[in-house]
């Protein structure tokens, strides 16, 4: 789920302010685990076997002889990503082509792996998240020749 807004005011034909963010979430959540088996047969159904793994903390356990241990295992692929980026910029143009701009940025991105949240919670879990934050500040000066 990704959302982006974006925002242009000119307070005078001088003076602006531009906003953009956009926050953005996804959960990922696999099943129906498989192996393949004969990777070239013309039944799509015939090139795989379905897997039917146990889940023993963050870890998926297989036994394919159907006894008590395990032949093997991998880790749970399911994750979390939730991220929100945003720029805020106050431009000023203090003479014909010369300007200031005070640029204001943050990111709070956050990936977590085995994921457990539902997508809805990816969103609202954003203002949690610790940003990062950059601040700038640039001058250009119009030299005429």
């Amino acid at each position: 789920m990704a959302i982006t807004l974006r925002m242009d005011y000119n307070i005078t034909p001088e003076v602006s302010i531009q906003y953009y963010g956009s926050p953005f979430a996804t959960v990922g959540k696999y099943s129906q685990f498989k192996r393949i088996t004969e990777y070239r047969a013309n039944n799509y159904h015939n090139r795989f076997t379905e897997l039917k793994p146990s889940l023993n903390g963050n870890t998926y356990e297989v036994a394919e002889n159907n006894n008590a241990s395990s032949d093997y295992n991998f880790w749970n692929p399911n994750f979390d990503f939730s991220q929100f980026r945003s720029n805020l910029v106050f431009r000023w143009e203090y003479r014909p082509g010369s300007q200031f701009n005070f640029v204001w940025s943050q990111d709070r991105t956050a990936f977590v792996q085995p994921g457990s949240q539902v997508l809805s919670n990816g969103m609202s879990s954003l203002k949690d998240i610790f940003p990062n934050n950059i601040f700038l500040i640039k001058f250009n000066y119009w030299f005429s020749i």
